[in-house]
């Protein structure tokens, strides 16, 4: 990846910060939780990156940055836990784990998406990208669905179907809000 991909991805990650915070969106657990489908590519960008060009990044995009320490900071907890709930879970196979990232990926898009035609206002002046999104919605809904029942069928261990309902539950109905609107 060039770095020209880089700073598209961190500018996607520093508007939609700018956007949580002009809702009032500040702490780090409710980012976390509204940021979730941007750590494929903040992942990415991080192991993508070398130290100054990590910087110059952060430097430029603001909200990249504050996402970052925010997930750096959140990661070193997890990792000093004694134990979590997941300990002990089977990894998921490597095409599980990339039709995950993309759905996380998807998600982020339409909730970014949604976001920007929000701030236009009225909806009937943007039809066509209202359409867009909502065929985009609808497939990303039909992913899922796959997602989960390929994951069911390769007998994946009730807890972690548990958790991909509970994480994927939640974003599913912040987009159907958004959406709504």
């Amino acid at each position: 990846m060039r770095m020209n991909e880089f700073r598209r991805l961190a500018a996607k990650m520093d508007q939609h910060m700018q956007q949580l915070a002009a809702q009032g969106v500040n702490d780090a657990p409710a980012i976390l939780h509204r940021m979730m489908g941007y750590a494929p590519e903040l992942h990415r960008i991080w192991v993508g990156t070398t130290d100054d060009q990590l910087l110059a990044l952060s430097h430029e995009f603001p909200g990249f940055y504050r996402y970052a320490r925010i997930m750096e900071e959140a990661f070193a907890a997890e990792r000093r836990k004694a134990a979590r709930p997941y300990d002990g879970l089977a990894p998921l196979s490597e095409p599980h784990k990339q039709q995950g990232a993309d759905l996380l990926t998807t998600a982020a898009t339409l909730e970014r998406g949604y976001q920007a035609l929000l701030g236009r206002g009225h909806r009937q002046g943007v039809q066509p990208q209202v359409q867009e999104m909502d065929t985009l919605h609808q497939q990303w809904l039909s992913d899922l669905e796959r997602f989960k029942n390929a994951l069911q069928a390769q007998s994946a261990e009730p807890r972690a179907l548990a958790y991909v309902n509970e994480a994927f539950g939640q974003i599913a109905e912040r987009i159907k809000q958004l959406a709504s609107r």
